[in-house]
This record gives C-alpha cells, sequence and structure tokens, in this order.
C-alpha cells in the first residue's frame, strides 16, 4: 500500500533490518495484514537472506544498512538482529529520525539500553521493545481477568517455557557476549509478564542454571534455568526457561503459566485441550471456568507492529515504554549473575554493572 495524500489514509514506509528466523518467520508476514504499514525495505548482511526477503515482500533489499537508513521516505525501522548490535543500530536509526521496534531483549547490557534510551529522548522519536507476549492473546486475557479482579490481587506467577534450540555451537544466540544464552533471551519474557501481571517491581533474583547441551556447553552458556523473582509488594515470580528440552517435545515451543491471586487462580498450558482454566473461590468451593480461543505467536507478532504503527499514526506513547523494556532486562541480567555466582543478586543493579 503506497502512502496517500490523505492523511486518514495515511502508512508508516518501514524498513525492516533483520532477515533471519524472526525477521523472516515472524515480522516480515506480518505486515501483509497491517494495512497501515508498507514494508518498502529489507536488509540483512547475509545477501541470500536479504534477496528472500526482498522477493516475498515486494521491498527493496539491502545488504548495508547504512543504506537503508539513508532514506528519508522510510519513517519506522523494525530492528531484529542480534542482541548485541541493538543499541548500535536502534542509535543510529533514532539519530535519522526515524522510529524504532526493536526485539527483545532491549540490550545485552544496561548502559547500551540507557544509550537507546537517551537517543529517543533527544530525537524525539519512538521506540518500543518487541516484547511480543504482551500482545499474545492468551496473555491479554490473563492481564483482562486480573484487572477485572476475578482472582482478587496476583500474588504469584509461576512460568515456564521450554524450547528446542536446533541452531549450530557458533550461533550468535549460544554465545553469552552476543545472545546472553537462554536467561537474557527467553527469561526476559518471564521478567517483563511477571512485572505485567503483578504490577510491581523486582527487588531480588535468584536463579539456577545449567548447560545441558552440547552446543550450550561449548560456547559456555547456559541453556536451562530456574528463576524465583521477590517484589517489592511481596509478590513472587518463579520461572523455568530452556532451550535444553528434547526436539519434538511439545513441538517447539511449549509454555505453562499460572497467577495465583488473593481469591483464586488462573492457568495455562500451551497444549492443554481447554488452554485456560479459571478457579474462583465462592462459598469454599472452586469453580473452573474455561476458555477456548485461538491465538498464535504469529498472530501476536501483527498485532505488535500494528500497535507500534498505530502508535506513529496517532502521536501517542507505546504500551511498553523503553522504562519497562529496562526492567525486564536487568532482571534477566541479575539472574545471569545470580547463576554465575550461586548467590541472590539485589535490584536494582549497582551503577557500572553492565
Amino acid at each position: 500500500m503506497r502512502r496517500s495524500n490523505d492523511m486518514s489514509e495515511r502508512t508508516v514506509r518501514v524498513g525492516l533490518i533483520g532477515c533471519g528466523n524472526i525477521g523472516a518467520g515472524g515480522h516480515l508476514p506480518a505486515y501483509a495484514h497491517i494495512p497501515e504499514a508498507e514494508l518498502v525495505a529489507v536488509c540483512d548482511g547475509v545477501e541470500e537472506l536479504a534477496h528472500a526477503a526482498a522477493e516475498r515482500s515486494g521491498a527493496t533489499a539491502y545488504t548495508d544498512y547504512r543504506r537503508l537508513l539513508e532514506r528519508e521516505d522510510i519513517e519506522m525501522v523494525d530492528l531484529c538482529i542480534p542482541t548485541y548490535l541493538h543499541a548500535q543500530l536502534a542509535v543510529e536509526a533514532m539519530q535519522t529520525g526515524k522510529h524504532v521496534l526493536c526485539e527483545k531483549p532491549m540490550a545485552h547490557t544496561l548502559s547500551a539500553a540507557d544509550a537507546m534510551i537517551e537517543a529517543a529522548r533527544k530525537t524525539g522519536v519512538k521506540l518500543m521493545i518487541g516484547q511480543v507476549r504482551r500482545f499474545d492473546h492468551r496473555y491479554t486475557s490473563i492481564r483482562e481477568q486480573l484487572d477485572a479482579g476475578r482472582v482478587g490481587r496476583p500474588v504469584f506467577v509461576r512460568r515456564a517455557e521450554r524450547q528446542f534450540l536446533p541452531f549450530p555451537p557458533q550461533a550468535w544466540q549460544w554465545d553469552p557476549k552476543r545472545g546472553g544464552g537462554v536467561i537474557l533471551d527467553i527469561g526476559v519474557h518471564a521478567a517483563d509478564l511477571f512485572r505485567w501481571f503483578l504490577g510491581q517491581e523486582a527487588v531480588e533474583v535468584y536463579a539456577v542454571a545449567r548447560s545441558v547441551r552440547e552446543a550450550a556447553r561449548a560456547a559456555g552458556s547456559f541453556d536451562h534455568a530456574f528463576i524465583t523473582c521477590k517484589f517489592d509488594g511481596g509478590g513472587v515470580g518463579f520461572a523455568e526457561t530452556s532451550w535444553a528440552y528434547p526436539q519434538g517435545f511439545g513441538g517447539a515451543l511449549y509454555a505453562q503459566l499460572d497467577v495465583v491471586g488473593t481469591e483464586g487462580k488462573i492457568q495455562y498450558a500451551d497444549k492443554d485441550t481447554n488452554p485456560m482454566l479459571t478457579y474462583t473461590t465462592e462459598r469454599g468451593h472452586e469453580l473452573p471456568r474455561y476458555f477456548r480461543f485461538m491465538s498464535t505467536t504469529e498472530y501476536a507478532f501483527e498485532e505488535e507492529i500494528r500497535h507500534f504503527v498505530r502508535c506513529i499514526l496517532d502521536d501517542r506513547e507505546p504500551a511498553i515504554s523503553p522504562q519497562d523494556a529496562r526492567a525486564a532486562l536487568e532482571m534477566a541480567l541479575a539472574a545471569q549473575r545470580s547463576a554465575e555466582t550461586g548467590e541472590p543478586v539485589h535490584l536494582p543493579l549497582q551503577k557500572g554493572v553492565k
């Protein structure tokens, strides 16, 4: 869809940087269902990936992201690149006046995240980190029930996200410095959901982690972790986050989540016949309520991108602030340090800590 002179039909012209797993598999197909956005450019350092994405989308292909950023007609940049590159490219994009949607985690260090926040402040553009679970109907349904008070005040959240990661040992995801391993890459989802559901800030994090598969051991990173988070309002979050499960276990991704409140409980599991149950206590009896709905991660990417595009068009702030993303990153980094030292880590992290 081309930009119209009629402002009511205006579209946001987008450049996608990163045409690998998430870029080509999650973000790229979403644009076909978002009429408010026009994907006009795609970029990847691997020429074959860039041209394949261009062929699928009709966009112009680049192998040098700087050429994409030079285009004055592009209003928004969608970053689907390795974690350690997030801050560099996000800051460069914002300095050219472009709004930035960046994949999670926000960055690989807090100093890098702070540089992104400062660039957004100085340039006045919008910055959102793609904590995509907040746009998945499974989790928005839970949030709606919590907001309605159906289980009272939430006090405990348990999250499990188990995957099989088929990447080779040299892949950046395994590298502690480039990707951060499973705690930084997947644990940040749990951290964000804990804050979103509890409405509290973490004050202490303790983690136990192991390197189970050969790829993780070769890279010196963790691929399985148990994380406990204490919050300032008395809430507790417990997460199992793993890339170590065998191939075929529950599909590529298997997730479970429980929220326990003062007056009931919500439970969710990907593969259950009735994926979501709410238990409320009335007259001493547990009354289950079943929720049946279809939702996929792919659809959540679509909702996430559409939300950010609408924020640009309507000039409003995104639902996930840069500070939200930084807080989730800080929790994940604290979990990483706890796993390495065997000790609880208190938040906020001391100044100067990476």
